[in-house]
Protein backbone atom coordinates (compact mmCIF):
# COMPACT_ATOMS: atom_id res chain seq x y z
CA UNK A 1 0.00 0.00 0.00
CA UNK A 2 2.94 2.37 0.53
CA UNK A 3 4.57 1.57 -2.81
CA UNK A 4 7.06 4.24 -3.86
CA UNK A 5 7.84 5.25 -0.26
CA UNK A 6 10.02 2.80 1.66
CA UNK A 7 12.29 3.26 4.65
CA UNK A 8 16.01 3.44 3.96
CA UNK A 9 19.10 4.79 5.67
CA UNK A 10 20.13 8.34 4.85
CA UNK A 11 16.64 9.62 4.07
CA UNK A 12 16.26 13.39 3.72
CA UNK A 13 13.79 15.06 6.12
CA UNK A 14 11.31 15.37 3.24
CA UNK A 15 11.58 11.69 2.32
CA UNK A 16 11.21 10.72 5.97
CA UNK A 17 8.03 12.82 6.19
CA UNK A 18 6.59 11.11 3.13
CA UNK A 19 7.37 7.71 4.64
CA UNK A 20 5.49 8.39 7.88
CA UNK A 21 2.53 9.94 6.06
CA UNK A 22 2.37 6.88 3.79
CA UNK A 23 2.29 4.63 6.85
CA UNK A 24 -0.78 6.51 8.06
CA UNK A 25 -2.53 6.33 4.70
CA UNK A 26 -1.95 2.60 4.25
CA UNK A 27 -4.27 2.00 7.22
CA UNK A 28 -7.26 3.30 5.23
CA UNK A 29 -9.75 0.73 3.93
CA UNK A 30 -8.26 -0.31 0.58
CA UNK A 31 -11.68 -1.25 -0.78
CA UNK A 32 -12.76 2.41 -0.55
CA UNK A 33 -9.55 4.45 -0.70
CA UNK A 34 -6.96 4.09 -3.46
CA UNK A 35 -3.51 5.43 -2.65
CA UNK A 36 -0.61 6.62 -4.80
CA UNK A 37 2.63 7.68 -3.11
CA UNK A 38 5.35 9.78 -4.73
CA UNK A 39 3.65 10.48 -8.05
CA UNK A 40 5.90 12.05 -10.68
CA UNK A 41 4.31 12.99 -14.00
CA UNK A 42 4.84 15.22 -17.01
CA UNK A 43 2.81 18.41 -17.03
CA UNK A 44 1.30 19.79 -20.22
CA UNK A 45 4.53 21.73 -20.89
CA UNK A 46 6.56 18.50 -20.45
CA UNK A 47 8.13 19.73 -17.23
CA UNK A 48 7.71 17.34 -14.33
CA UNK A 49 5.51 17.65 -11.26
CA UNK A 50 5.90 15.60 -8.08
CA UNK A 51 3.04 14.98 -5.62
CA UNK A 52 3.80 13.36 -2.28
CA UNK A 53 0.53 11.44 -1.90
CA UNK A 54 -2.81 11.06 -3.65
CA UNK A 55 -5.88 9.33 -2.25
CA UNK A 56 -8.81 8.65 -4.58
CA UNK A 57 -12.22 7.86 -3.10
CA UNK A 58 -15.86 8.33 -3.97
CA UNK A 59 -15.54 11.86 -2.56
CA UNK A 60 -12.87 12.80 -5.11
CA UNK A 61 -9.10 13.23 -5.18
CA UNK A 62 -7.12 14.18 -2.08
CA UNK A 63 -3.76 15.77 -2.93
CA UNK A 64 -1.39 15.70 0.04
CA UNK A 65 1.80 17.69 0.59
CA UNK A 66 3.90 16.57 3.56
CA UNK A 67 6.17 18.87 5.55
CA UNK A 68 8.72 17.46 7.99
CA UNK A 69 9.41 20.84 9.59
CA UNK A 70 9.67 21.49 13.32
CA UNK A 71 8.99 24.58 15.43
CA UNK A 72 6.17 27.10 15.56
CA UNK A 73 4.71 27.22 12.04
CA UNK A 74 3.24 30.57 11.05
CA UNK A 75 1.76 31.72 7.77
CA UNK A 76 -1.43 32.68 5.98
CA UNK A 77 -3.24 31.26 2.99
CA UNK A 78 -1.96 33.80 0.46
CA UNK A 79 1.48 34.68 1.86
CA UNK A 80 4.33 33.66 -0.43
CA UNK A 81 6.42 32.30 2.43
CA UNK A 82 5.68 30.55 5.70
CA UNK A 83 8.12 30.47 8.60
CA UNK A 84 9.14 28.03 11.28
CA UNK A 85 10.40 29.53 14.54
CA UNK A 86 12.58 27.46 16.88
CA UNK A 87 13.05 27.90 20.62
CA UNK A 88 16.75 28.70 20.19
CA UNK A 89 15.85 31.83 18.22
CA UNK A 90 16.52 30.49 14.73
CA UNK A 91 13.88 30.56 12.04
CA UNK A 92 13.33 29.01 8.62
CA UNK A 93 11.43 30.42 5.65
CA UNK A 94 9.82 27.98 3.23
CA UNK A 95 7.41 28.18 0.31
CA UNK A 96 3.73 28.45 1.22
CA UNK A 97 2.68 24.77 0.98
CA UNK A 98 -0.93 25.70 0.18
CA UNK A 99 0.13 27.60 -2.95
CA UNK A 100 2.55 24.77 -3.72
CA UNK A 101 -0.24 22.21 -3.50
CA UNK A 102 -2.60 24.39 -5.57
CA UNK A 103 -0.02 24.24 -8.35
CA UNK A 104 0.08 20.45 -8.01
CA UNK A 105 -3.70 20.20 -8.24
CA UNK A 106 -3.82 22.51 -11.26
CA UNK A 107 -1.15 20.44 -13.04
CA UNK A 108 -2.97 17.19 -12.32
CA UNK A 109 -6.33 18.64 -13.32
CA UNK A 110 -4.91 19.85 -16.64
CA UNK A 111 -3.37 16.45 -17.28
CA UNK A 112 -6.63 14.60 -16.57
CA UNK A 113 -8.80 17.14 -18.40
CA UNK A 114 -9.96 20.46 -16.95
CA UNK A 115 -13.59 19.98 -17.97
CA UNK A 116 -14.05 16.84 -15.89
CA UNK A 117 -16.12 17.17 -12.73
CA UNK A 118 -13.59 15.80 -10.28
CA UNK A 119 -13.54 17.27 -6.75
CA UNK A 120 -10.02 17.99 -5.49
CA UNK A 121 -9.09 18.43 -1.83
CA UNK A 122 -5.83 19.99 -0.69
CA UNK A 123 -4.23 18.65 2.49
CA UNK A 124 -0.96 19.84 4.06
CA UNK A 125 0.40 17.37 6.62
CA UNK A 126 3.02 18.42 9.19
CA UNK A 127 5.05 16.45 11.70
CA UNK A 128 3.22 16.11 15.05
CA UNK A 129 6.15 17.85 16.75
CA UNK A 130 5.39 21.11 14.93
CA UNK A 131 3.05 23.67 16.47
CA UNK A 132 0.67 24.99 13.82
CA UNK A 133 -0.22 28.67 14.14
CA UNK A 134 -1.52 29.35 10.65
CA UNK A 135 -4.51 31.19 9.20
CA UNK A 136 -6.17 28.95 6.62
CA UNK A 137 -9.72 28.62 5.26
CA UNK A 138 -9.68 26.77 1.92
CA UNK A 139 -7.31 23.90 2.66
CA UNK A 140 -6.71 21.40 5.44
CA UNK A 141 -3.50 21.94 7.41
CA UNK A 142 -3.15 19.00 9.79
CA UNK A 143 -0.68 16.65 11.44
CA UNK A 144 0.28 13.30 9.89
CA UNK A 145 -1.67 11.53 12.60
CA UNK A 146 -4.88 13.30 11.49
CA UNK A 147 -4.66 12.33 7.81
CA UNK A 148 -7.03 9.38 7.94
CA UNK A 149 -9.63 11.24 10.00
CA UNK A 150 -9.67 14.30 7.73
CA UNK A 151 -10.02 12.11 4.60
CA UNK A 152 -12.77 9.96 6.11
CA UNK A 153 -14.63 13.09 7.29
CA UNK A 154 -15.58 13.86 3.67
CA UNK A 155 -18.92 12.13 3.20
CA UNK A 156 -20.01 13.62 -0.14
CA UNK A 157 -20.29 11.01 -2.88
CA UNK A 158 -19.27 12.32 -6.31
CA UNK A 159 -18.06 9.09 -7.91
CA UNK A 160 -19.18 5.50 -7.94
CA UNK A 161 -16.67 3.04 -6.53
CA UNK A 162 -15.99 1.85 -10.09
CA UNK A 163 -15.35 5.44 -11.24
CA UNK A 164 -13.03 6.03 -8.29
CA UNK A 165 -11.05 2.89 -9.06
CA UNK A 166 -10.85 3.80 -12.75
CA UNK A 167 -9.64 7.32 -11.88
CA UNK A 168 -7.00 5.86 -9.58
CA UNK A 169 -5.74 3.63 -12.41
CA UNK A 170 -5.68 6.61 -14.76
CA UNK A 171 -3.60 8.68 -12.35
CA UNK A 172 -1.31 5.77 -11.50
CA UNK A 173 -0.62 5.28 -15.23
CA UNK A 174 0.85 8.81 -15.34
CA UNK A 175 3.60 7.89 -12.89
CA UNK A 176 7.16 8.10 -14.24
CA UNK A 177 9.38 5.31 -12.95
CA UNK A 178 12.46 6.09 -15.05
CA UNK A 179 15.29 6.68 -12.55
CA UNK A 180 17.03 9.27 -14.73
CA UNK A 181 13.92 11.42 -15.09
CA UNK A 182 13.32 11.20 -11.35
CA UNK A 183 16.92 12.15 -10.63
CA UNK A 184 16.69 15.14 -12.99
CA UNK A 185 13.52 16.31 -11.27
CA UNK A 186 15.28 16.22 -7.89
CA UNK A 187 18.31 18.06 -9.24
CA UNK A 188 16.11 20.77 -10.77
CA UNK A 189 14.29 21.23 -7.46
CA UNK A 190 17.60 21.52 -5.59
CA UNK A 191 18.91 24.04 -8.12
CA UNK A 192 15.80 26.19 -7.71
CA UNK A 193 16.20 26.04 -3.93
CA UNK A 194 19.89 27.01 -4.07
CA UNK A 195 19.18 29.90 -6.46
CA UNK A 196 16.40 31.15 -4.20
CA UNK A 197 18.62 31.02 -1.11
CA UNK A 198 21.40 32.88 -2.91
CA UNK A 199 19.03 35.65 -4.05
CA UNK A 200 17.46 35.82 -0.59
CA UNK A 201 20.82 36.11 1.20
CA UNK A 202 22.04 38.78 -1.22
CA UNK A 203 18.89 40.83 -0.63
CA UNK A 204 19.16 40.46 3.16
CA UNK A 205 22.84 41.47 3.13
CA UNK A 206 21.77 44.68 1.37
CA UNK A 207 18.91 45.35 3.75
CA UNK A 208 16.33 44.57 1.09
CA UNK A 209 13.20 42.43 1.16
CA UNK A 210 13.82 39.25 -0.87
CA UNK A 211 10.13 39.12 -1.73
CA UNK A 212 9.51 42.58 -3.24
CA UNK A 213 12.76 44.54 -2.99
CA UNK A 214 11.53 47.02 -0.37
CA UNK A 215 13.68 48.21 2.52
CA UNK A 216 13.79 46.12 5.69
CA UNK A 217 12.82 47.97 8.87
CA UNK A 218 13.66 46.74 12.37
CA UNK A 219 10.54 46.23 14.49
CA UNK A 220 9.56 44.49 17.72
CA UNK A 221 6.68 42.25 18.71
CA UNK A 222 5.68 39.95 21.55
CA UNK A 223 7.95 37.34 19.96
CA UNK A 224 11.02 39.59 19.91
CA UNK A 225 12.82 41.79 17.39
CA UNK A 226 12.41 41.22 13.67
CA UNK A 227 12.85 42.93 10.33
CA UNK A 228 9.73 43.72 8.33
CA UNK A 229 9.26 45.03 4.81
CA UNK A 230 8.70 48.77 4.45
CA UNK A 231 5.94 47.99 1.94
CA UNK A 232 3.74 46.40 4.62
CA UNK A 233 0.78 45.64 4.43
CA UNK A 234 1.16 45.00 0.68
CA UNK A 235 4.21 42.87 1.46
CA UNK A 236 4.23 40.89 4.72
CA UNK A 237 7.76 39.50 4.57
CA UNK A 238 9.50 39.25 7.95
CA UNK A 239 12.91 38.08 9.08
CA UNK A 240 13.95 37.31 12.67
CA UNK A 241 16.58 39.72 14.02
CA UNK A 242 19.73 38.08 15.35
Amino acid sequence: RSKGVVWRRGMSPGEEGEYYAARQLCKLDDSKFFIINDLLFHKQNRLTCQIDHIVVSQSGVFVIETKNIYGYIRGSEKSVLWRSYWKDGRDLAFDNPILQNEAHINALSEKLGVGRRIPYYSIIAFTPTAELQVSVHNASVVYWTQLRDIIRSHKDVSLTIEEARSLYNEIAALNITDSEVRSNHGQQANTRKINYEQKKNTALDNGKCPKCGGNLVRRTSAYGAFYGCSNYPNCKYTHRAL
